[in-house]
């Protein structure tokens, strides 16, 4: 995302701007990046969870 410091930063009117275009660019632009996903990394983002499996049991409570 460009900052508005930016030299190249062009403001754009919001009466000049078409809203379905800009989300149909981006749906088009998501769907280029999912297939571009490699199955290995793919998988590799859905791997990530491990489950917590306790060291060892918790000592019963001691009666006073």
């Amino acid at each position: 995302m460009k900052s508005i410091l930016d030299p190249t930063f062009r403001y754009t009117p919001s009466v000049q701007t078409d809203i379905r275009k800009t989300f149909a660019r981006i749906r088009r632009e998501q769907r280029g990046i999912e297939t571009r996903v490699t199955p290995r990394a793919d998988e590799a983002l859905h791997n990530n969870v491990l489950p917590i499996i306790p060291r060892r049991q918790a000592a019963p409570a001691s009666s006073r």
